[in-house]
Formats: C-alpha cells, structure tokens, sequence
C-alpha cells in the first residue's frame, strides 16, 4: 500500500528510536543501527498495516528492549 503519511513519517521515526537508543544505552551511532535493524521490531515497523508508527519513540523503544530480553515482541494493549 502506497501510503504518503506513513512514507512521510517512517525515516523520522527511524531518526527518533534511533536517539532514544543513543541516549538511553549510550551506544555509538553504528551500534544503536545496528541493533535496531537486526529486530523483529524493525521489521513490524517498516510494514505499514502494523500502524506501529502511530506509537511514540519512547514506546518502540520499551516494546524493543522486551523483544531483545524475550526474543518476542510484545505490543501495548492497545494496539
């Protein structure tokens, strides 16, 4: 699906979790890609009909941290 919001606002979203992952475990640039791009999450995220982007930065980020500890991504009630 051809989404003109969702093309718009994912490389964004990229930009924030990406910041979040920055801030949060202090990794370097390179590391914080890499270990969002390697994630399950990444995945769910780049498919549009997911409607994950619709959620904050600092939720992915939460829902990240879980996949990455339990292998098993696990969304918010109200998804």
């Amino acid at each position: 699906m051809n989404n003109p919001a969702f093309d718009s606002i994912f490389p964004i979203k990229i930009q924030e979790i990406i910041s979040v992952i920055i801030d949060t475990r202090q990794f370097k640039f390179n590391q914080a890609v890499g270990y969002f791009y390697s994630s399950k999450l990444y995945e769910k995220l780049a498919d549009e009909e997911t409607k994950l982007w619709h959620l904050s930065s600092e939720k992915l980020f939460e829902m990240l941290e879980v996949e990455k500890t339990t292998n098993k991504i696990v969304y918010p009630d109200f998804v």
